[in-house]
């Protein structure tokens, strides 16, 4: 059973075609909303070439069930999410913002990490080697280059401590750098210049009323950082800030962590990370819930922090609401905190971190919209695949996934 539009906006008039394999023996047609226990109604309805139609007015936002009863067998039952005035003028992508390639400690080429995106769904990536520009640079060109159907923004890993060692970065993480206008490691060469940033931070955080534990120096490395992307106009995300290394600490000082909560221009804070190495991601939430009311709130982040094309991407994004597909678009979404963070698990029910109206109609999403969704993506990457290994154009064929895309999405929501 189908119906459209499935996404609609709240008090409006819409009117709905229900799809039916078999349309005899119906006895009557409900709407029940899930969010209002009480509300249940009976829908006047009829039909045109084996199609239901009905007129409805959403009086409520939230998910609603569209229940056809039939005389001599069980329901059946189709799904529903009405939206207020902003949010139905807004789009979903899917996206991964944090990943490797051969430009630092990844296996696989910045395009190959593309192709592998989109295979696994994603709208939109960005390639975040460690302290290099380059992969991201690369990625977008060869994109381009071979008109992919996917955005990629500029990215980078900066390492806090200095492009060293991890395990003597004197407590200091690691921040993505996004849609910057250039690169953060490259601005830190000039060592001097540098340095002489770094002590002018520190008088200035000497005036604020910061945690009396932390090394002010050392500290003022993460707030370079943010700054340098800033300036950069580029968006800035905490990454794993509960990851423990090898010596069996955070690799975040969590005294640092709690004042750039606070404190700091930062833009996001990843609350998924990867899973082969000892990491306590949700922590991260709990730290957000016990600051929201009192600091800015901050965007949160799934990402795959990928380092191979066949493995990790996919278990991890983040579904941004934008007006349409572009790097502004994107940072917008990210800015007024319209993420929501899901770690896809096999045998349960995916986890979601974002504010709570945001989280609930991502698991709608999540069940009606994106299985097709992923299903054109994931072929689409293959022909784009067998493309490029077999040097002849699928371009017709293509264009037939990108148009069923289109149709998808403008099918399923209220125009």
């Amino acid at each position: 059973m189908k119906i459209n539009p499935n996404v609609v906006a709240q008090n409006k008039n819409i009117n709905y075609k229900l799809t039916l394999k078999n349309i005899s023996n119906i006895e009557s047609i409900e709407i029940l909303s899930r969010g209002d226990y009480y509300h249940k109604e009976k829908l006047i309805y009829k039909i045109e070439n084996n199609n239901i139609l009905f007129t409805y007015k959403m009086p409520y936002l939230g998910e609603f069930v569209v229940k056809v009863n039939f005389t001599y067998k069980e329901s059946k039952l189709v799904c529903l999410y009405c939206l207020d005035k902003k949010m139905i003028e807004l789009r979903p992508l899917k996206g991964d913002l944090h990943m490797h390639s051969i430009y630092s400690d990844g296996k696989t080429t910045p395009f190959a990490m593309a192709l592998a995106s989109l295979e696994a769904g994603m709208d939109y990536i960005s390639i975040t080697d460690h302290d290099s520009y380059d992969g991201s640079l690369q990625a977008i060109e060869k994109v381009k280059q071979n008109n992919i159907d996917l955005l990629v923004l500029k990215g980078e890993e900066v390492s806090v401590g200095g492009k060293v060692d991890m395990s003597t970065a004197q407590g200091n993480g690691h921040i993505l750098s996004i849609h910057a206008n250039k690169s953060i490691e490259e601005q830190r060469k000039n060592s001097k210049k540098y340095e002489k940033e770094l002590q002018d931070i520190v008088k200035q955080l000497k005036n604020e009323n910061i945690d009396k534990n932390i090394d002010l120096l050392h500290y003022a490395k993460n707030i370079w950082v943010i700054n340098k992307i800033k300036e950069a106009k580029g968006i800035s995300i905490l990454a794993h800030p509960n990851w423990v290394y090898r010596d069996g600490k955070y690799h975040l000082h969590q005294a640092f962590y709690k004042e750039m909560l606070k404190s700091s221009n930062l833009d996001g804070v990843e609350v998924f990370g990867e899973e082969k190495i000892k990491e306590h991601n949700n922590m991260t939430h709990l730290t957000a819930l016990q600051t929201k009311n009192r600091h800015k709130y901050l965007a949160p982040f799934a990402n795959s922090d990928a380092h191979d094309s066949d493995h990790e991407v996919g278990e991890r994004f983040t579904i941004l609401f934008v007006k349409e597909k572009s790097a502004s678009n994107v940072i917008t979404a990210i800015q007024e905190g319209l993420a929501c963070a899901v770690f896809k698990r096999e045998h349960y029910e995916h986890q979601f971190i974002g504010k709570d109206k945001l989280a609930q109609y991502v698991y709608y999403l999540i069940k009606e919209y994106y299985p097709k969704h992923y299903s054109l993506k994931n072929r689409l990457a293959k022909l784009y695949l067998d493309q490029l290994i077999n040097g002849e154009s699928f371009e017709k064929k293509i264009n037939m996934v990108k148009q069923k895309l289109e149709n998808h999405t403008n099918s399923f929501f209220q125009n």
